[in-house]
């Protein structure tokens, strides 16, 4: 069973679900038809839906591959879940006491799966900006149709401009967040897939479990999470640069940059437990945490 007590406390709710005027017993009816009998069935559709997106990207390589055409290699990894019973829950209160959206005002155990587009939530993390048109072309080569004016990319004003608004719907935030989104319906549920480079993934994880949604309008970390959003936004854009440097540049950027040296922290003294022979010391040093252990560096 809920706890109502211990949910609302844990979940920093309970003014916001006194403002939604939603009847405890209404949720407990969702909760308990999700938890029985759709989490299950969610759970195993994500794993399908990742099968088939991962196997339409090595089909999707082998035509480029057969018809000389340079391949993608921008997708890092798709991974998938379902929701979670009690975020389910939370969503809908703050949808309505948050948010006052209508839609969820008559949510009830009947119409939920209608209404909750992201039971099944998909990630494709790719490794640069860049990377969402291939990501772009493999949802669209496993789904011809979208939900609701999707898809849409989520920036932040003064990001460079990457996407195609031909393709893509892109809307502008203040909030930090950038991530490109795609509903897409998968058998009687939906589904939504977020696309987002290996640093906005991480960005979104430290604001999710440090300021969103329990701590929104904490003035410190509204900064800080802002200033770590800049700082992703930088670092993408130095990825993707240093990314589209061709072998000749390179060369050339290598030469200019002969001079630099850089320390080695296993041939410093007092580093060593006792002395390690030169192969050894160079082997531990570009070495896993086996290696390291393997010679005894502290």
């Amino acid at each position: 069973m809920l706890s109502r007590e211990r949910f609302l406390r844990e979940y920093n709710l309970q003014r916001i679900f006194d403002r939604s005027g939603l009847e405890w017993q209404r949720l407990v009816e969702i909760y308990l038809d999700y938890s029985k009998n759709a989490y299950p069935v969610l759970q195993d559709l994500s794993g399908r839906l990742v099968e088939e997106l991962t196997q339409k990207r090595k089909d999707i390589r082998k035509d480029k591959e057969a018809g000389r055409l340079q391949p993608g290699n921008d997708i890092h990894v798709i991974y998938g879940r379902a929701k979670e019973p009690e975020h389910v829950i939370e969503k809908i209160i703050r949808k309505v006491g948050e948010e006052d959206s209508q839609k969820y005002r008559n949510i009830d155990a009947d119409n939920y799966k209608e209404i909750l587009k992201d039971l099944i939530g998909i990630r494709i993390i790719v490794v640069k900006k860049e990377g969402w048109e291939e990501a772009h072309d493999l949802i669209c080569a496993l789904f011809d149709q979208f939900y609701d004016a999707t898809p849409k990319a989520y920036v932040c004003y003064g990001d460079r401009k990457i996407f195609d608004e031909k393709r893509i719907d892109v809307n502008y935030t203040i909030k930090g967040y950038r991530s490109q989104h795609y509903i897409v319906q998968y058998g009687t549920y939906y589904a939504e897939i977020q696309v987002r480079t290996l640093a906005e993934e991480v960005y979104g994880e430290f604001d999710h479990r440090v300021r969103y949604p329990y701590f929104k309008n904490n003035k410190f970390l509204i900064r800080y999470t802002n200033m770590i959003s800049r700082g992703i936004a930088e670092l993408d854009d130095m990825i993707s640069t240093c990314m589209q440097l061709d072998e000749e540049l390179l060369e050339k950027l290598d030469h200019k940059f002969k001079g630099d040296k850089y320390n080695d922290w296993a041939k410093e003294q007092g580093y060593l437990k006792y002395q390690v022979p030169e192969e050894q010391s160079e082997k531990v040093a570009g070495g896993n945490a086996e290696e390291i252990l393997k010679y005894k560096l502290l």
